[in-house]
């Protein structure tokens, strides 16, 4: 003969269906407070801003815009170099297509009286830059080296870089 189950306590698959209370906390935590202190501007966020009015004429094409930063880079880094890099700047430019020397003289005026208004004290000279588009967002990178240290000269430049060839 077989003995009959016992039961226990529980009833269903998931124990017995008295209501309990609740002890669990459900309310969310204040959220943590936003910095809105400005942030200085990064070297590409300052060379995107200056590079702006060149960078408007490419419009959304973005091998127009690759262009437009490498003539803004070109009129950038003569600016800071100053001397005869400017008017190698401008031999440069009236070499691609469809430019005129009287809009490259206008260009290269305008922009290098716009990077001694915005970023007088900016010394860092452009030697590489990647710029991307991935669906709608671009990324921006710059590599740069800065030509003039603080407290060094340009007599002790001749010093510190070393060039093999």
């Amino acid at each position: 003969m077989a003995s009959p189950r016992s039961r226990s306590n529980t009833t269903g698959a998931f124990g017995n269906n008295k209501p309990r209370d609740i002890t669990r906390d459900f309310t969310r935590p204040e959220p943590a407070p936003v910095d809105t202190t400005p942030r200085e501007l990064g070297f590409a966020d300052k060379l995107i801003n200056y590079a702006q009015p060149i960078l408007e004429q490419a419009g959304g094409n973005h091998t127009a815009a690759k262009g437009a930063m490498n003539v803004a880079i070109l009129i950038w880094n003569a600016a800071i170099e100053g001397g005869p890099k400017i008017p190698e700047a401008k031999v440069t430019l009236a070499k691609l297509p469809g430019a005129s020397v009287a809009q490259v003289e206008e260009l290269v005026t305008t922009m290098v009286a716009r990077k001694a208004e915005l970023y007088p004290e900016e010394k860092l000279i452009v030697t590489n830059f990647i710029l991307k588009f991935k669906h709608k967002q671009s990324q921006f990178r710059v590599s740069a080296v800065n030509i003039n240290p603080e407290g060094v000269k340009k007599a002790d430049l001749s010093d510190m870089v070393k060039v093999s060839g």
